[in-house]
């Protein structure tokens, strides 16, 4: 059953990093914008707006017809290939012109704009526009003036320009319904579905009795899988859909840009989720019986159990330093931030619960008598590192076999994997009782 908990959860993982980053990137007025600048700024996706921006002064303005009127009689059969050069230059012009400073913060404006109302719109909050309306747009009718402008045009081409020119639909009001139900499932799902799979993951660790150490340590992996499969999906689906949208080598660029680009936060979520689920695996395993984590656990032992406050600062410090850092969008967000504290602090306790029981004597001159005997061992062994390998133990009287023989620092760290073992339930009383009887009764070197 842990099995089958484990999987659903982290399926409902996966799905839940798709529907957070619909919420984020498609109902976030802010992230639109961005991602809209960002898309602005590329150089592939710059040329196929600026194209389509000089294309749609030529569908609605008679340039030739403009450029004839404008010139001398001996001149005016020039205009027809005087328009097809300066098209070429326009398109140049245009290029330059989106990548401006200040036209791309007043096409960011625009998005923010746009976006907006569109959320508005699905979330039936908007003033300006019903189900009955009209569809909503981006309007790029202020930069096509801006153009005009530019390539020398008169007022009149600007003031010729239908109002549909330079307008691309976002949605249409026959398909606001819809879109407002699919909005509905999206707002509910990023919340609900992450909730669900941290209750069932918490649900496996619980029902883990005797090895919860090792269900938290599989959460962490199944975490980090469910990272995986989501960025796998990203570029696996990026790849489909390039070549289904691109009818032309020539968009193939812009249209893989837009794709890589939208799909910016869907990668964070799922980067994040890795982060996760590798800081889980490592919790796990300072909890572990593996050598280098009770080494930890007994150095750190004094400071738990007599000094809480300043093992509880340097994880706090640590912890503050990785959210200035800000490697996940969540060490940006308030609410992440105070749930991985609480988190972190949980761990903290349960690890100096433990360290308590498996180290009730620790001190701070245990901690250093320890780490001088430990570079002792060091310094002798790296010494000694020529010298021939000693001879085998004598064997026991009677010819029973070799006997067994433990230095005493050997001897201590066999005794606190014992104690290990049965904290974690892995040994009862009884056969802990019985392997440190035949430990003690082994000589001493």
């Amino acid at each position: 059953m842990i099995r089958v908990l484990l999987v659903v959860a982290t399926l409902l993982t996966i799905v839940g990093a798709v529907a957070i980053y619909a919420n984020r990137q498609v109902l976030d007025a802010n992230n639109w914008a961005n991602t809209s600048t960002k898309l602005l700024q590329n150089t592939a996706v710059r040329t196929q707006v600026a194209d389509y921006l000089v294309d749609q002064v030529y569908a609605n303005v008679n340039v030739a017809g403009e450029l004839q009127a404008a010139l001398p009689p001996r001149l005016q059969p020039l205009a027809g290939p005087a328009a097809g050069g300066l098209k070429n230059l326009a398109q140049k012009a245009a290029f330059d012109l989106l990548g401006r400073p200040r036209v791309q913060e007043a096409w960011k404006t625009a998005q923010r704009i746009t976006a907006q109302e569109f959320i508005n719109i699905v979330e039936n909050k908007s003033r300006l526009i019903t189900l009955q309306g009209n569809a909503v747009f981006i309007d790029l009718r202020p930069i096509l003036g801006t153009l005009a402008q530019q390539l020398g045009l008169p007022a009149s081409v600007t003031q010729s320009l239908p109002q549909s020119a330079g307008r691309l639909k976002v949605v249409s009001s026959n398909q606001v319904s819809t879109v407002q139900n699919v909005v509905k499932l999206v707002r509910g799902l990023a919340v609900i579905l992450p909730l669900v799979a941290l209750l069932l993951y918490a649900l496996c660790v619980y029902l883990y009795r005797g090895r919860r150490r090792h269900a938290l340590f599989f959460v962490g992996i199944d975490l980090v899988i469910a990272g995986l499969v989501v960025l796998i999906a990203r570029n696996i689906l990026r790849t489909q859909v390039v070549g289904s949208l691109a009818t032309t080598e020539a968009v193939k660029p812009a249209v893989n840009a837009v794709l890589t680009i939208g799909t910016e936060l869907l990668s964070e979520v799922a980067q994040s989720t890795i982060i996760i689920g590798l800081a889980v695996m490592l919790g796990a395993s300072l909890a572990g019986t593996r050598r280098p984590a009770v080494a930890i656990r007994r150095a750190a032992a004094p400071w738990l159990r007599e000094r809480p406050h300043v093992a509880y600062g340097f994880v706090l410090a640590v912890l503050l330093l990785i959210v200035l850092w800000g490697p996940i969008p969540a060490t940006r967000m308030i609410i992440p931030v105070l749930i991985m504290i609480a988190l972190v602090c949980a761990g903290v306790e349960v690890i100096r619960r433990q360290t308590a029981v498996e180290f009730p004597d620790a001190h701070f001159g245990h901690t250093l008598d320890g780490i001088g005997v430990r570079i002792q061992h060091w310094r002798s062994g790296r010494h000694h590192r020529g010298a021939p390998p000693p001879p085998p133990p004598a064997p026991i009287a009677g010819g029973a076999g070799p006997a067994v023989v433990f230095g005493a620092s050997d001897r201590l760290d066999r005794l606190e994997r014992l104690a290990a073992l049965r904290t974690s339930g892995a040994l009862t009383d009884e056969e802990f009782a019985a392997e440190k009887a035949a430990l003690l009764s082994t000589k001493e070197r």
